[in-house]
């Protein structure tokens, strides 16, 4: 027991030791920072800068983003710009399909008329064959259901081409075709294909003026471009 009271009389006389020496150099070394009159306005300049600093890095911030919203602005007005351009084109590139300026290959519809097979002997026989009439109502048809090109025969024929009946053939910018008359059509079969199969349409008319029509979606089909006579 004895040597128990030792060892804790001589711990405490320790912890003792070291509380007063750590209360001696706090008092003899106080840890307040005494700033001069040059270091507080050093001080102060710094602060003053690092603030211009940051206002001036605020400033080419909203700088930045009014110029990159001004970049977005043009880039927007281009964007436009370029949809009107192409829209111009894709608008030029439909018109030259038309007037047969260039050669067009595609999906298509092809219609053949015929003159009525069986003609009544009391009946007048030219009311059972096909007239440019009929031909006239299967191209507009096909020109109202987007047909990028039409051909008669084979022979393509133009917004400006001519169309008549000379006794029982018909002309198409004076070449003569007979029947039967196949005429084809360069564009999307899923729309011109049931365009001209409405109720009451231009197929149920033909057939009610006796002419013999036929409907036949085409996988591809090629038309040359017309061929100037100039030069």
């Amino acid at each position: 027991m004895n040597g128990k009271h030792v060892i804790f009389s001589f711990v405490l006389l320790v912890s003792g030791f070291l509380v007063t020496f750590s209360y001696q150099q706090t008092k003899a070394n106080p840890q307040v920072v005494q700033l001069t009159d040059g270091q507080l306005e050093q001080d102060y300049y710094y602060r003053k800068q690092l603030i211009e600093v940051e206002e001036k890095n605020k400033e080419l911030r909203e700088e930045v983003a009014a110029k990159q919203e001004a970049i977005q602005g043009k880039e927007e007005n281009i964007g436009d710009q370029a949809t009107l351009v192409q829209d111009y084109i894709d608008e030029k590139q439909k018109l030259q399909k038309l007037t047969g300026e260039v050669a067009v290959e595609g999906q298509g519809v092809e219609v053949e008329l015929r003159d009525a097979a069986y003609i009544p002997s009391e009946e007048n026989a030219n009311q059972y064959i096909v007239h440019d009439s009929h031909v006239h109502k299967v191209i507009n048809e096909m020109l109202a259901s987007g047909a990028e090109a039409i051909a008669i025969n084979g022979q393509r024929i133009y917004r400006n081409s001519y169309i008549a009946c000379t006794g029982p053939v018909i002309t198409v910018d004076g070449v003569q075709h007979p029947a039967p008359f196949v005429i084809t059509a360069i564009g999307d079969p899923d729309v011109i294909e049931p365009s001209l199969n409405l109720q009451n349409g231009v197929v149920d008319q033909l057939v009610e003026d006796h002419v013999e029509v036929s409907v036949q979606v085409k996988g591809n089909v090629a038309m040359n471009a017309k061929v100037s006579n100039e030069g």
